[in-house]
């Protein structure tokens, strides 16, 4: 493995990719096994997010773990109860276990939540143009068109705010894009309602470092460790910390011992 003080930005950046989004692949050529594996993975270590949640379910429907399935999508509409995708899963699933009346009652939430809503589209439709924005987005970030994908990540959360996977690829961009304080707003927001999301803590850490602010990014990883100790990329970032204050004579430590 390259050593921290060797990697180049994105490298640093793409130490935090998102789970979800390597499960999506697992999800799509059919191994659902993988796609469970690697939710949860994803989920303990802190990125649960109802779409985590909701494709969990699905996954695990597809290799016959009904009520682990029932426990994934209850996961999903407790992280965002207009979920409604994540309804209509859970009210087929209970269908399908003879739990007829809980699965009428999920019907009928779908039905409710599936109206339209401030953006004037039916929820459904805002979570697809929202995510199709995102898969836009992503595009254009392979490309290094940092610019075109920073606005259709905007365009997303104009539509979901809530979606906490598309900021994270916003501020991973917008760190991409040498916008450090863009990005740490973005991340400020992320962590403000999941304060124990891995992902968040490092990159947080990293746009304090890259603006030389390596109080703040200690902490902050300092922080990142306390909360999963076994992560190693948490290590990753506080040798490099600790190699840029090894090499500043008579620097003090920024990291706690």
């Amino acid at each position: 493995m390259t050593a921290a003080a060797e990697r180049s930005p994105r490298e640093l950046i793409d130490l935090t990719p998102d789970a979800a989004d390597r499960a999506r692949e697992r999800f799509a050529v059919r191994d659902y096994h993988g796609a469970v594996l690697l939710l949860e993975e994803a989920v303990a270590g802190g990125c649960g997010y109802a779409d985590a949640y909701n494709l969990l379910g699905l996954s695990l429907a597809l290799v016959d773990r009904p009520l682990d399935a029932l426990a994934a999508f209850d996961r999903a509409v407790a992280q965002n109860p207009r979920y409604v995708e994540a309804h209509l899963n859970r009210a087929v699933l209970l269908n399908g276990l003879g739990r007829t009346q809980e699965a009428e009652a999920s019907f009928l939430l779908a039905e409710e939540f599936g109206r339209p809503d401030a953006t004037g589209f039916p929820a459904v439709v805002g979570n697809r143009l929202a995510n199709a924005h995102a898969a836009l987005g992503d595009e254009y970030r392979s490309a290094g068109a940092w610019d075109d994908a920073v606005a259709q990540y905007r365009r997303a959360l104009d539509l979901r705010p809530g979606y906490a996977d598309i900021r994270m690829s916003l501020a991973r961009t917008l760190l991409d894009a040498q916008r450090y304080p863009a990005a740490a707003d973005e991340l400020d927001h992320v962590l403000a309602g999941r304060p124990d999301l891995l992902e968040a803590l490092l990159l947080r850490g990293l746009a304090a470092y890259f603006v030389d602010d390596l109080t703040r990014a200690g902490s902050v990883w300092d922080r990142a460790a306390g909360l999963h100790p076994t992560d190693s990329r948490v290590e990753i970032y506080r040798s490099m910390l600790a190699r840029r204050d090894a090499a500043t004579p008579g620097a003090a430590p920024k990291t706690a011992p």
